[in-house]
C-alpha cells in the first residue's frame, strides 16, 4: 500500500477566484486524493488554471476545455 503524501496547495502569488480555491480543496479534502502522484496534482493544478479561466476571468471560451478535464477526472453528472 502506498504511503499518503503531503498535497499541495493553490500557489499563493496568483489572485485564485474564491470557487477555483474552494473547488480546488474540495479536492485536497477527499479521501481519494490521499495517495494522488505528482502526475494526479499536476493535472488538477493545470485544471485550477483552466477553472480560475473561467469563474474568475468569465473566459467562456474556456468551459470546454474545463468541462473535458473535470469528464477525466470522473466529474459527469449525466443519466
Amino acid at each position: 500500500m502506498a504511503a499518503k503524501r503531503e498535497k499541495p496547495t493553490l500557489p499563493t502569488d496568483t489572485d485564485w477566484p474564491a470557487e477555483t480555491v474552494a473547488w480546488f480543496n474540495a479536492w485536497r479534502d477527499d479521501r481519494c486524493s490521499d495517495r494522488w502522484d505528482e502526475r494526479q496534482w499536476q493535472y488538477v493544478m493545470d485544471t485550477a488554471i483552466v477553472h480560475a479561466l473561467v469563474y474568475g476571468s468569465n473566459d467562456f471560451g474556456a468551459l470546454a476545455e474545463l468541462d473535458k478535464r473535470l469528464r477525466f477526472m470522473g466529474l459527469t453528472f449525466e443519466d
